[in-house]
Formats: C-alpha cells, sequence, structure tokens
C-alpha cells in the first residue's frame, strides 16, 4: 500500500455554544492511498495555511510512502516539533500521524484504541471549560454556563484566568468569579482553575492560597513554563494539587518536572505534542511517574476522537476529568446523542452525562459527510492536494 496524494481541506467548524457565528479552523487532511483506504486527521485550531505549506514540503516523505510505516514517517516529521533551525508546529505533524493511524485501523479493520492495546476505560469524564472570564458580567456570565454545563451532566468545570486571550489579568476578579461559580453549583461539580502559564511565582502564590480557601481539585500551569522551580515552591505550600501543563507538553519539559517533584499532575494535549505516536511516549513516562495524568485538546472533531482513543487504553487517564469536549461546543448540546443540524459527520463522537466514549468502527471512528463539506469550507480558502508533482519538486527541510 503506497500514500497516492493528501487532500488539505481548510473547514470552520462551529462553535456555537462559544457564540453565534463562532467556529474553529481546522485543516482536515485526507491521505490516500493506491488501495482505495483513506485515513483523515485534524488537529483543531490551526493556522490552516502554514499547515498546508507543512505538508507540501513533507511530500518527498509522505507521496509514495507505505502509510503502515508509521515510525520512520514520523520519526523524520518529528523534527518539526521544537526545531531551533528550521519552521516548528507539533499541530502539523499530529495532523498527519492522527490520519496515519486512522488509516492503519481501516486497513486493519480495527479501532485505533485496539491497536494501542485495547481499552481499559469504557468512558471518561470530561473537565468542561468556561469562557467568560473577560466579559463585563464575567462573573454573572460564568454562573450561568455552569449551571447549565451541572445540568447537562457535566461533574467537572474548568476556569480561565481574566487575562487568557489576551483580557487584562486580576487577581481579585479570578478569585471573585471563581467563588461565585463554586457557589453556584456547590459539591455537583469539582473545579480546576487554569492560568495558562500566565503569572509571576508571587501572584500566583497569592491566587492559590485564595483558591485553597475555595476548594479547588486542580490549580493548572500557573507560572511559566520555564519555572519549573517556581511550580515546585507551589507545590510545596498550596493545598491545592498542582498541575503542570503547558511545562509538561512535551517530553523534555516532562521528565523534569518529574525529577524535580514539581507538579502533582503532568499534563499534554496531543495536537500540541506530536499526535498519538507522540503520545505513547508520554504516557509510559508520566504512568512510570505515578503522578496524576492529564490531556488537554486544541477544538477539533478528529482531534477529540484520536485522544479518546489514546486516553481510554490507559487506567490512569480514567482517573480524573480530560479537556476534551470540543463535540459538545460543535453540537451545542452536552447529549451528542440527540439529533442535531450539524452534519459535518455522519457519526457523531458520543458525549452524555458528564463522559465521552471513544467511537467505534475502524480507525478513529469517525465518517466523513462529504456532501456536506462544501458548506464548511473556510471563507477565502480552497482545498489543496499535494500528490506526485509536490514529491518530485519538493525539496522538504530534512
Amino acid at each position: 500500500m503506497k500514500i497516492t496524494e493528501i487532500e488539505c481541506v481548510p473547514i470552520s467548524a462551529p462553535s456555537p455554544m462559544r457564540g453565534e457565528g463562532r467556529t474553529s479552523n481546522i485543516l482536515l487532511v485526507k491521505i490516500h492511498t493506491d488501495e482505495g483506504i483513506t485515513g483523515i486527521g485534524d488537529a483543531g485550531g490551526v493556522n490552516q495555511e502554514a499547515v498546508i505549506m507543512m505538508i507540501k514540503q513533507w511530500a518527498p516523505v509522505l507521496i509514495g510512502a507505505n502509510p503502515l510505516d508509521r515510525g520512520p514517517i514520523m520519526a523524520r516529521l518529528s523534527m518539526a516539533i521544537g526545531s531551533v533551525w528550521g519552521m516548528s508546529y507539533p499541530a502539523a505533524v499530529s495532523t498527519i500521524d492522527f490520519a496515519l493511524w486512522d488509516l492503519a485501523g481501516k486497513a486493519l479493520n480495527q479501532p485505533v484504541y485496539q491497536l494501542l492495546g485495547g481499552k481499559q476505560v469504557e468512558k471518561i469524564r470530561y473537565n468542561f471549560f468556561i469562557h467568560s472570564e473577560n466579559s463585563p458580567k464575567g462573573k454573572e456570565m460564568a454562573v450561568e454556563e455552569a449551571q447549565k454545563a451541572v445540568a447537562g451532566g457535566v461533574t467537572s468545570l474548568g476556569m480561565k484566568s481574566t487575562g487568557f486571550g489576551g483580557g487584562i489579568r486580576s487577581l481579585e476578579k479570578d478569585v471573585e468569579i471563581v467563588e461565585a461559580v463554586k457557589n453556584a453549583v456547590g459539591d455537583k461539580a469539582e473545579i480546576s482553575f487554569d492560568a495558562n502559564a500566565g503569572y509571576a511565582f508571587y501572584d500566583s502564590l497569592v491566587l492559590g492560597h485564595a483558591l485553597d480557601d475555595i476548594g479547588l481539585y486542580k490549580f493548572e500551569q500557573p507560572n511559566p513554563t520555564w519555572d519549573i522551580d517556581g511550580l515546585a515552591a507551589l507545590r510545596s505550600q498550596l493545598k491545592t494539587p498542582i498541575c503542570a501543563h503547558e511545562a509538561t507538553v512535551l517530553l523534555p519539559g516532562l521528565m523534569e518536572v518529574i525529577k524535580r517533584r514539581a507538579a502533582d499532575i503532568v499534563g499534554t494535549k496531543l495536537a500540541s505534542a506530536g499526535g498519538i505516536t507522540a503520545g505513547v511516549q508520554w504516557a509510559a513516562i508520566a504512568k512510570a511517574s505515578a503522578l496524576g495524568m492529564y490531556c488537554g485538546a486544541m477544538n477539533g472533531p478528529w482531534e477529540a476522537a484520536a485522544q479518546a482513543h489514546w486516553l481510554c487504553t490507559y487506567a490512569e487517564f480514567g482517573r480524573q476529568a480530560q479537556a476534551v469536549f470540543f463535540p459538545v461546543l460543535m453540537y451545542n448540546t452536552f447529549d451528542t446523542t440527540k439529533p442535531n443540524d450539524v452534519d459535518l459527520i455522519k457519526n457523531p463522537m458520543t458525549y452524555k452525562d458528564g463522559c465521552f466514549y471513544p467511537p467505534e468502527g475502524p480507525g478513529l471512528g469517525l465518517e466523513l459527510n462529504e456532501e456536506a463539506v462544501p458548506k464548511y469550507i473556510t471563507k477565502g480558502m480552497d482545498i489543496v492536494t499535494v500528490g506526485e508533482k509536490e514529491r518530485a519538486s519538493g525539496r522538504g527541510f530534512f
């Protein structure tokens, strides 16, 4: 079996739960083969043009290759993760990786979780993030969102810092909003707070003591990614468990945090780590550390499916909620088993009662609705096909 061409489909996946007209601009990649088997993947919200450019550069490696030779292919492409001399874009690597796993599962007529060793958990709770921190009515909106989520069966809520997405950071408002949500939901849902590496050590310490009084289950990445000593100091002084995320997405940071005992929970997200192939290595190290294991996401439907397959093969991921919830936003419901007008995928991934399930069926288990694709194409963008012409003329960057 050989890869004959790669179709790059720029999609604006709807996200109506975040507001009317909101979308996640993903690049859906379809890897075609001479045996008629096609693998599909996306890495969530990306710079679509950048990913297309990188796939064109990779044509000499991909076109004509056996898609089941995932190891040597990903060894070459993974040079684009953390590169200090060329373009580095892990999401581009992950997009190809997800599609190759999907293709392998279809070729072998097995779900990806089976290729990874089989399910250890049937379903996983999701940590649903509230996004109202920068609204003038942030506290009221956060409470409303939290109550709707809990009514929809969600048992784990995540909250962002007021500075997320470019806003002005305010410790006082952060505490005020978290406290209001905690009072509104009580013991119906656990709450975590994610600072996205936005606070310096002292501010993180002040905020952490306030969050200790509220009673959260996790304080996620309070410090800059490089300040691992600061994370360790916070861990020694706060009651709330410290979760390293941006600091541990890639293997070097993960190993450093483990060595310095800087966190209670370590996290990654496959779109930023290099895909399932990189995730297998990450999980082996994290599991050996005996720390809590956490996964975030970048808002794509095939990305969510890929992470679900990977997550369910580790019992450790079933012990806490994971922030993999884009299909909930896409279908604007906490129960995706109900009929829906969003028809990009024929068989939506299942979210129900605060949990998600890995799709069944060969590969990643999602079936693209080809007839519906044109109406989801990103405005101003076109489908780009990479094939023999690009392979012959491409120099790559290796």
